[in-house]
This record gives C-alpha cells, structure tokens and sequence, in this order.
C-alpha cells in the first residue's frame, strides 16, 4: 500500500517539525511506502525553509513552494495534482498542520476506508469529541455546517472536516478545473462533486484539537467565498 499526505502550510513553521515527527511514526509500519507532500504559500515565517529542511532528514517528503498566499483549496487542488501525476498514490489523505488533527488516528482510517470511495473524520459523530473550542467558534462552525449541508444537499455530518481521506480513483474522478474555491469553500466543493458522482463515504470518530500556536487562517474573504459558493447552489436548484 501506498500512502500520500498532502499538507497546505502558511506560517506553521512552530508545528510542522513536530506534526512531521508523529506522523512518520505513525505510518512508517503501516503501509509499504508514502510520501508528504507540503504545500507551502511562501510563508513569511520561513515554513518552506524549515520544510526543505525536514526532506533533507527525511526522504519522503516533499516540498511545493507556492509564490504567494493562494489559499487553502489552491494548496489541495496542487497537492493533489502532484499526487496523482507523480506518485500513484493508492490512498490520499488531506489534513492541517497544527496539530488540530491527530495522526495517530491514520491507522484506524485506513482499516476503516475498506469498500469506500473516501472517508472523513467527522467531529459529529458519537464518539468523537472537540477540545478548545469557545461558545462563539462552536455556533459559528454549527452554522456553517448547517448552512453547507442544506444548501449542497450533502449527507455528511461534518463537510468542512478538513481530515480525508481518498481512494486514488475517488480524486482521479473529480474535476478539479471546475472548483472556483480557493479557500475553505473546497471542501463543499469535493463533497458535492463525489455526491454527483454517485461515490459513498464513511465518517469515522476524531477527536479535534484547536491549535495552540499561530493563528487561524479562517479570514473574511474565506468567510464570504463560503456563503457565496453555498448560495450556488441554491440558485441552481431553484
């Protein structure tokens, strides 16, 4: 089994050596060969740097060092085209740098992915749990979520998980081209797109972590970028 991780960084340079360290352990037995795919936005704070670095140690990472900041989506929508044209990656996982998301819960996805086109950890399901979060970030978020599932008509509980995995041929199947988002708004885009094409997902438990350092990169042009993709589709069902 082959395994790709595509991380998107602006300004992880704190958690990235860290996060990089614990998820080589947690893989390196698992499966026969993988690869990190780092994808970085120029950030100011030195994060390709430190990632080149890291591939000098570590041979199974590798480092795209985007122009600017090109946003979230961008990153993934390049990460992923690298994955399938360069590696052949058979499975694909998409997850954040902070330390928001756990590795260690990597082995179980791939038990679980079995018959799946993809599969997402889902902070609302029984058994997971979110640690951090305030009163306001939690009814922003329930918002969002709600907003996304009824504008989209998506099935999963938690679209804007950012912690997935995909089958080689679940990515392969999306058209990429035809996602405007830059930002977080991908993340509906995919689910939306697989929810076109027929593909099944599975949601399994996460527990969520807030991140402790740096700062969240949830700004106002994510925000408007998101209600504006909802709205879409609004429009084109009426």
């Amino acid at each position: 089994m082959k395994l790709a991780i595509v991380i998107p960084t602006y300004n992880e340079g704190k958690t990235l050596p860290s996060l990089i360290d614990r998820l080589v352990e947690q893989v390196k037995h698992i499966v026969d060969e993988f690869n990190i795919v780092i994808v970085d936005d120029s950030s100011p704070d030195g994060t390709a740097e430190i990632a080149r670095n890291l591939a000098k140690k570590i041979r199974e990472i590798i480092v795209i060092q985007r122009p600017s900041k090109l946003g979230l989506g961008a990153a993934y929508k390049n990460g992923f085209s690298y994955v399938l044209e360069k590696l052949g990656s058979e499975l694909i996982i998409e997850m954040d740098a902070d330390h928001s998301h756990d590795p260690s819960e990597i082995p179980n996805m791939l038990k679980k992915i079995g018959k799946y086109d993809f599969l997402i950890a889902s902070r609302h399901i029984k058994g997971s749990s979110t640690i951090g979060w305030g009163l306001w970030r939690k009814i922003t978020h329930a918002l969002g979520v709600y907003f996304a599932r009824q504008c989209a008509k998506l099935d999963i509980s938690d679209p804007t998980s950012g912690f997935r995995m995909f089958k080689k041929e679940t990515l392969q199947q999306i058209d990429f081209d035809k996602i405007r988002s830059d930002g977080y708004a991908f993340q509906i885009e995919v689910l939306h797109q697989l929810k076109q094409k027929g593909m099944e997902g599975l949601e399994t438990i996460t527990t969520f972590v807030d991140r402790k350092e740096g700062k969240s990169k949830m700004g106002r042009h994510e925000i408007l970028q998101f209600v504006k993709t909802c709205m879409s589709y609004l429009r084109k069902r009426n």
